[in-house]
């Protein structure tokens, strides 16, 4: 398969309603692009659909979860060549108009580009729980005193990287809170992060993979996620 310089990765678990379209919007947004669908193990036509509308599919022999579907497709993009990685998710949260916003972000020096609901409040109408949003300010804080300063929402999990940094995400991507992890992370290699104002809606299909019951325990582990990214990246200075 030749070279890509643009590939975006969508992981995707049962999304039958929702990745036709996700795939058409991607692809219109980034003409030119491969478009790589990550099915984490669906039983649905998830897979199929996908591949109907015209992406690249991955399938994952069983559900691995969130973090192992995106470096799959990070490890895959980066087999291919790819200049910059977009990562958006396949239930349609995410509008992949926004995604030529990152990839201008990340083509204008950010190394690292983050949709966030929250820098520009009219970019979207999206309200989380009162949950979320306690857990997003409390690891946007913990990761300004891990040097990542200027984040304000972490856990939105859309992203745009160049070449380097998906190179160290497809090596470093974790399986379990992956999206706080590789800020901490990134911001200690010295990558320069931009945080991109993106729209957000609500699901269009699927179930969460977070309850409410779960978001105290999701808040402590996550936290420690960030003690151990910073203990276990050494520091470089900015764009070293």
């Amino acid at each position: 398969m030749p070279a890509a310089p643009t590939v975006v990765v969508i992981p995707a678990l049962n999304e039958a309603a929702t990745i036709s379209a996700v795939v058409s919007g991607a692809r219109a947004a980034a003409p030119g692009a491969m478009v790589v669908v990550v099915d984490d193990g669906s039983t649905d036509r998830t897979a199929e659909l996908a591949a109907a509308a015209g992406a690249e599919v991955l399938r994952l022999p069983f559900t691995c979860g969130i973090g192992t579907a995106v470096q799959a497709g990070l490890r895959f993009a980066v087999a291919r060549g790819a200049d910059r990685v977009v990562r958006l998710d396949g239930d349609g949260q995410h509008d992949p108009a926004d995604a030529a916003r990152l990839l201008a972000a990340v083509a204008g020096g950010a190394d690292y580009a983050i949709g966030s609901r929250f820098c520009d409040r009219a970019a979207s109408s999206w309200r989380p729980s009162l949950f979320r949003r306690l857990g997003i300010r409390w690891f946007a804080a913990a990761l300004r005193l891990a040097g990542a300063r200027g984040v304000t929402d972490p856990t939105s999990g859309f992203f745009a990287a160049n070449a380097r940094a998906a190179r160290f995400l497809a090596e470093h991507y974790a399986s379990d809170y992956p999206e706080v992890d590789a800020v901490v992370r990134l911001a200690r290699r010295g990558l320069r992060l931009l945080e991109v104002p993106v729209a957000m809606r609500e699901r269009g299909g699927g179930v969460s993979s977070i309850g409410a019951l779960g978001a105290v325990a999701y808040m402590v582990k996550v936290t420690v996620a960030i003690l151990l990214g910073w203990f276990d990246t050494p520091a470089l200075p900015p764009g070293k």
